[in-house]
């Protein structure tokens, strides 16, 4: 039976086995150390003492605006003025007006009166001037005329015969259909105003199909006249 080893004798090999290691332990430290880097890396390939991360991509954003060149521009419109398509005319007493561009006028029957043709063939005839008066008041002058002209006409269908004013002056307004022999029925007005001691005058007369046009020329005759 072998005898069984002392205390003494077994922390004494215990020393031994340490003493070893821990010479062991401090000589590869010491290789370690008068390793070229490369070879020291290698041996340690868990180390993670130094990490180095590679720089990220930089982008650099542009942003690029397009430019518009906003241009308003202005639609010029020409507004053509009534008085375009006419011309000025000139009758008794002084009185101006205006019929349509390329009306040949002449002396009328009447006294102080014009007359400008339609050279269309259209059949609108207008006449305008006026005449000398010392009447204050010719509204009755013309109704009596007025009376007559019925009485002697086929058709006649008055239309409305009034007092009015023309630009604050004292005026009458006359306007009728009638049947003119051998012709076509006819519309008809007529407008008086008295200014400086005449009785001054615009007058239209249109088959009456015509008469919506001939109301127009009317009323540039009437609100172009002088005085």
């Amino acid at each position: 039976m072998n005898p069984q080893p002392s205390s003494r004798t077994l922390a004494l090999a215990a020393a031994g086995v340490i003493t070893v290691v821990c010479g062991a332990v401090v000589t590869a430290l010491l290789l370690v150390r008068e390793m070229p880097p490369s070879e020291a890396e290698s041996a340690f390939p868990f180390d993670a003492g130094t990490e180095t991360y590679a720089e990220p991509d930089v982008y650099t954003e542009t942003e690029t605006f397009e430019t518009y060149t906003e241009t308003d521009t202005a639609e010029e419109y020409t507004t053509e003025s009534p008085l375009d398509a006419f011309q000025q005319v000139t009758g008794p007493g002084g009185m101006t007006t205006y019929v349509p561009s390329g009306w040949p006028t002449k002396r009328a029957t009447g006294p102080g009166a014009m007359q400008a043709d339609d050279p269309t063939g259209a059949s609108i005839l207008l006449r305008y001037g006026g005449s000398a008066t010392t009447e204050l008041d010719t509204f009755q002058v013309h109704a009596d005329y007025e009376q007559d002209f019925a009485a002697n006409r086929s058709g006649y269908d008055l239309v409305h015969l009034d007092r009015s004013t023309v630009r604050g002056m004292s005026a009458v307004d006359w306007e009728f259909e009638y049947d003119p022999q051998g012709d076509v029925r006819r519309h008809v007005r007529s407008i008086y105003w008295l200014s400086q001691g005449y009785d001054y005058f615009v007058y239209v007369s249109a088959p009456v199909d015509q008469w919506p046009q001939a109301q127009e020329i009317l009323d540039v005759m009437l609100d172009n006249a002088t005085p």
